[in-house]
């Protein structure tokens, strides 16, 4: 069973500050390349927030992608039950 972390506390404007992809990965907060992110922004694969059709992210977006990415060695190589 993966257990989610929940995210760190954040300010109203922590909350709400939005980045830009370049500022995510300047940031180092995602290890992708800029074209990546925006790949996947694009293709609906990760979370994100558009404002006047450009993409941005909140921390807590980061947070959801980097969960996202979670692997729980208890159970690698276990199907789901149905």
């Amino acid at each position: 069973m993966t257990v989610l972390v929940e995210p760190p506390a954040l300010s109203a404007a922590d909350r709400l500050r939005l980045y830009t992809p370049e500022e995510v990965i300047e940031m180092k907060l995602l290890p992708y390349t800029v074209r990546t992110l925006k790949d996947a922004a694009y293709n609906k694969r990760i979370p994100h927030t558009k404002v006047a059709g450009k993409i941005c992210f909140r921390l807590d977006h980061v947070f959801a992608i980097q969960q996202a990415g979670e692997v729980d060695p208890a159970t690698l190589g276990r199907r789901r039950a149905a």
